[in-house]
């Protein structure tokens, strides 16, 4: 019987794939460039060719899988596989999940991408022995995801945890969805990068400027964090902000959620690490109500950039038991 499972996480700056056994330990990993600005049959190219590339690694041959599980930015369809609309990519109503099954002939699952890292978090990492979990990724995005007594909460449009877009400064940045003063406009590594590049242009000094060369480059959440032990005046007043901002968004969720744990992943917590953590946390519980947050924990991801795979994976294998 057939027990590989590949789990693939799709994300703004980068795709990952990995291969799971029948007991849920990755076998091999690959990963690339996502490209976001190119069009959606060159991103899914590169999904499918770091996909083979893994499956090669692990010396699996094409149908010898048993289920694929994706974690991809959304809006999205699981019950169709396809992504509606992507803020960060140029994907509208593209079919995700059927294109991967008949590529690699096995079922395709698709899921929300912070919500398959939530997911991980929850079985494997941070999040294990909570019932009640609040995840919010931060990297060209905010994504969020939501375990609710021990279960994904969907909503009733099936893509609840778009956390990223709730509003935190009226008419504020144009945000990649269209609106303006979204979440991630104002505390997301793009909204870092903007910030950045607005205020060298205005004769601030920092040594990222070499990294600004051309409008579509992003910086790095490890350059970021260079810049800010390294004391950049400039890099150290935008992440303190941006900490800020993070924690009165989680404070927000908190008073309506109640999580027991808040789970921070993604590329920029992972790079700034725990002191940066401990400042989001210190404004969480400036905004949260007080018994809303005596017993909360607020703690960094534990599974780093197998967060989504692992989410994507166990979602598949799950949906293929079930079935």
């Amino acid at each position: 019987m057939k027990s590989h499972i590949l789990g693939i996480d799709l994300g703004g700056t980068k795709v990952m794939a990995a291969i799971f056994d029948a007991e849920g330990n990755i076998i091999s990993r690959a990963r690339a460039k996502t490209k976001a600005w190119r069009d959606d049959e060159m991103v899914f190219q590169t999904v499918s060719r770091t996909a083979e590339q893994a499956m090669e690694r692990a010396g699996i041959p094409l149908g010898d899988l048993r289920a694929v599980g994706i974690g991809a930015p959304g809006p999205l369809d699981p019950d169709t596989g396809v992504i509606i609309e992507s803020a960060n990519m140029k994907l509208r109503n593209f079919p995700l999940g059927p294109r991967l099954a008949e590529a690699f002939a096995c079922p395709a699952i698709i899921e929300n991408d912070v919500n398959a890292g939530t997911y991980g978090e929850y079985l494997a990492g941070a999040g294990r022995g909570a019932r009640h979990i609040l995840g919010v990724f931060v990297g060209t995005g905010i994504g969020g995801g939501i375990i609710a007594d021990g279960a994904l909460y969907h909503g009733f449009s099936k893509n609840a945890g778009e956390i990223g877009h709730i509003i935190i400064k009226a008419g504020g940045p144009r945000c990649g969805c269209g609106n303006r003063g979204c979440w991630e406009a104002l505390a997301s590594r793009t909204a870092m990068t903007r910030d950045i590049r607005k205020a060298i242009r205005r004769g601030d000094k920092t040594r990222l400027k070499e990294k600004l060369k051309q409008e579509t480059d992003l910086i790095s959440g490890s350059d970021l964090a260079k810049a800010y032990r390294a004391g950049d005046k400039l890099v150290v007043r935008i992440m303190n902000r941006a900490a800020r901002l993070l924690g009165a968004g989680i404070g927000s969720l908190v008073n309506v959620l109640s999580p027991e744990v808040v789970v921070l992943g993604g590329g920029v917590i992972e790079a700034m690490g725990d002191d940066f953590v401990a400042r989001i946390d210190e404004a969480v519980r400036d905004i949260a109500f007080e018994f809303m947050v005596k017993d909360m924990r607020v703690v960094r991801a534990a599974l780093g950039d197998d967060a989504g795979v692992t989410g994507a994976a166990m979602l598949a294998r799950e949906a293929v038991e079930r079935a």
